[in-house]
């Protein structure tokens, strides 16, 4: 993955993202259900955006002190108009280089380890972040995003690795790399379809999101006349312009 493109591409999304996050804020929402008997008193959430999750981080663990990491300055700032002085730390950061100021008792993420250029060196350096007993509690997303919008431009276009989410980590990769530094954990996955009126509404909301990862690369370009007979295909194979969202999510203790 190219961090700088997609560190532009959120900044980019900054103001727009929250009016097109409704999958990454269910996302949110069931990380909170899966600790909702828990009690942390320093959280470390990487990844934080706009301040969705961090929100609802907030109001559950009302004692605890949050440091919130984001790559990108743009969506920090829009984090901190939110929540600013709630006992919350923001950090332009790199999630793959924590601040090592101390120990947590709760590491969490939202759709952010996708990103990851090596998840292998991420997940030993979070165990080691921990306090014993400490938490890792996760989600991110798993290959079979934008399936639908994958196969039509396959269709159109020749059989490549046309997104981001094409080298995403298989559930089965990353469920074992999870048991190999913690010896308590609970994984599963999920698949939420998102609908739109049209195709174009659906690349538009990829856009504004930041879920475009690298995009398609510059050598491909989608005109109107393109848009239209792939929306076509595309209503032919699925029956309605859906977008699947592949999403895994874990709690797991040390």
């Amino acid at each position: 993955m190219d961090k700088s493109v997609i560190a532009g591409n959120f900044s980019k999304s900054a103001v727009s993202y929250d009016d097109h996050a409704a999958i990454q804020r269910k996302c949110a929402e069931k990380l909170i259900s899966l600790m909702r008997r828990d009690k942390f008193s320093r959280i470390l959430e990487i990844g934080c955006g706009t301040g969705i999750y961090t929100r609802l981080l907030r109001k559950a663990f009302t004692g605890a002190h949050i440091t919130a990491i984001d790559i990108s300055e743009d969506m920090l700032k829009v984090a901190r108009e939110k929540l600013d002085g709630e006992n919350i730390s923001y950090v332009v950061a790199d999630g793959e280089n924590i601040p090592r100021e101390g120990k947590f008792d709760l590491i969490t993420s939202n759709a952010s380890f996708q990103w990851f250029e090596d998840l292998t060196g991420a997940v030993e350096m979070f165990s080691g972040a921990l306090t014993g007993g400490g938490t890792l509690c996760f989600s991110m997303y798993g290959p079979e995003t934008f399936r639908e919008f994958k196969e039509v431009l396959s269709e159109h276009f020749g059989r490549r690795k046309w997104l981001s989410s094409s080298r995403f980590t298989s559930f089965e990769q990353m469920e074992a790399l999870i048991e190999r530094y913690f010896g308590n954990t609970d994984m599963t996955e999920e698949c939420f379809p998102a609908e739109f009126f049209s195709l174009w509404d659906f690349l538009k909301d990829v856009k504004h999101s930041g879920t475009r990862g690298e995009g398609l690369g510059s050598s491909t370009f989608l005109g109107k006349y393109a848009i239209r007979e792939m929306e076509r295909t595309y209503i032919e194979k699925f029956g309605s312009i859906v977008a699947t969202h592949h999403v895994y999510f874990c709690k797991a203790k040390i």
